[in-house]
């Protein structure tokens, strides 16, 4: 029964996504609050009035790119299941093929989560503590987005997740950017010496269908997630903008997690992810070509 579901849900969401697909724009809003089937509003209130995690994810992207984070959640959980949530990572992104990398603080989020019926919704900001325009001193550009810790901006946050039957759920949001402040710089033109700087990112909107199964301690989550890129992204130069060509499109990404509570008050989380079809262009350097995602849950 549990597979059938699982094979709704994959069939479901290629057939909305024919053409075009791509991946999720890193660990966040993908699984935000109320977008994280293993720990969400449906579950009864367990009279925990606070919850930690501790995750370490592992990610790679194309031959020489890899990425690790070391991520810590807190939620504050009210008696009505509603709950306040504070994700902080400490991100570290290295070119093994060069061995330039870098460090520090990535992106945090702040959601408020509840529910109204079966429809879950989670609202806030993902903030940047990053300009995005770390360099080597060196040279007169930035590190590649890709090594970046963070976006260089500040971006409104909004979901909706309905579980459409017991094992399925059907969710959509968007991640806008309000405040950009990314000072990133690059040779648009090398022969020339004509710079790019100030890269400017474009919104996002999310479509993510998930089976999901619970037997005693032990609960299961698969499926899609399309995230939309509704315009190209660009930099500003010395005369106009320079748009990122292609940078506009869709991204199909699959997942599956699984989580065991060893207790009560603890439980084992693990999330697997990577992308079906990406598109083009992903000059925000947040493509993964695979993630590895364990994480430790601590009510108290």
């Amino acid at each position: 029964m549990l597979l059938k579901k699982l094979a709704v849900a994959g069939i479901l969401s290629l057939l909305q996504n024919a053409l075009l697909a791509q991946g999720c724009s890193d660990a966040g809003f993908c699984t935000i609050g109320n977008f994280n089937a293993i720990h969400n509003k449906s579950d009864k209130y367990t009279g925990y009035k606070n919850e930690a995690d501790l995750s370490y994810i592992i990610a790679t992207h194309s031959k020489y790119e890899r990425f690790h984070q070391l991520q810590v959640n807190y939620r504050l959980v009210k008696k009505n299941g509603a709950f306040y949530e504070i994700r902080l990572p400490f991100n570290t992104a290295k070119n093994i093929n060069n061995k330039v990398s870098n460090s520090g603080i990535g992106d945090g989020t702040f959601t408020y989560n509840n529910a109204i019926k079966k429809m879950e919704y989670s609202l806030g900001l993902r903030i940047s503590f990053s300009s995005a325009n770390k360099g080597d001193n060196k040279s007169m550009i930035s590190y590649p987005m890709c090594l970046q810790s963070g976006l260089g901006t500040t971006d409104l946050l909004g979901v909706v997740n309905y579980n459409i039957l017991q094992f399925l759920s059907i969710g959509t949001g968007v991640q806008v950017p309000v405040i950009q402040y990314n000072m990133h710089e690059i040779f648009i033109d090398s022969t020339q010496f004509v710079k790019g700087k100030d890269y400017r990112r474009q919104p996002d909107a999310l479509l993510k269908l998930t089976a999901h199964y619970a037997t005693g301690k032990l609960k299961i989550s698969s499926g899609l997630i399309t995230i939309f890129h509704l315009a190209n992204d660009f930099y500003k130069t010395s005369q106009s903008k320079y748009i990122l060509q292609n940078s506009e499109g869709t991204t199909v990404n699959f997942n599956i997690q699984i989580a065991y509570a060893f207790a009560k008050n603890i439980t084992f989380d693990f999330l697997y992810a990577e992308p079906l079809v990406t598109r083009a262009n992903i000059p925000d350097g947040l493509a993964r070509s695979r993630i590895y995602a364990p994480k430790f849950i601590f009510s108290f």
